[in-house]
């Protein structure tokens, strides 16, 4: 990080004192959030979302989603699809950070762990999405949970939504990455970062193995 005293640099620095206050989902991420509570809150909101495969995944979609995961080691993608139609590129991924205390330090380094998800995820998809002209990444907290018919199962609880122009996520990716520049991207819009405001349980149609749940069933 060079640019110490540039604006996104600050934007890092308020997030960081604010303990993430506007990157909520974070907080339940890192466990500053009862992901109990919320949990039980989701199942009261909606039905639950079983982790079961569909199976159905293009051999090049699935072998991308393979190469980000083993590259992260910090996230597990539930689903990656391409909508021909209106030319989208999603995916949608659990997201589990490192583990830190409370520090400026710690703060920074869950931080960059989000950063470095969304770099990978472009990078991984930047060949399998070239015919897209925007690139959605939707990050997910896994939940164990237990059903009145089904036993144990997981739900899926939205985190955050973020979208990027393909040609912008690959001008990023060509150049300086830092958080400086990651959160610059979100400061001018160019990267819309939406945390969920409200409970949010994932709704799609899951089409990549999982390897997380286990990690989830100790939340």
């Amino acid at each position: 990080m060079r640019r110490f005293a540039s604006f996104p640099f600050l934007v890092v620095a308020l997030l960081v004192v604010a303990g993430c206050q506007s990157l909520p989902g974070l907080r339940v991420l890192t466990g500053q959030d009862n992901p109990q509570s919320i949990a039980e809150t989701a199942v009261q909101a909606g039905d639950l979302v079983m982790a079961d495969k569909s199976g159905g995944t293009d051999p090049g979609l699935s072998a991308a989603a393979d190469r980000i995961e083993a590259a992260s080691g910090a996230v597990d993608i539930i689903e990656i699809r391409e909508d021909f139609e209106n030319r989208v590129f999603t995916v949608s991924m659990l997201f589990n950070p490192p583990q830190t205390d409370n520090s400026t330090q710690g703060q920074i380094a869950q931080l960059d762990a989000l950063r470095r998800a969304f770099e990978l995820t472009w990078v991984g998809t930047m060949r399998e999405s070239v015919n897209a002209d925007i690139l959605r990444v939707t990050l997910l907290a896994p939940q164990s949970v237990t059903t009145l018919d089904s036993g144990r199962s997981f739900i899926g609880i939205v985190i955050a939504n973020a979208q990027i122009e393909r040609s912008a996520a690959q001008a990023y990716l060509q150049g300086e990455r830092s958080l400086n520049t990651f959160f610059d991207m979100i400061a001018n819009g160019t990267l819309i970062y939406e945390s969920a405001s409200s409970v949010q349980l994932y709704e799609g149609s899951p089409n990549h193995p999982l390897f997380m749940l286990s990690a989830a069933g100790s939340l």
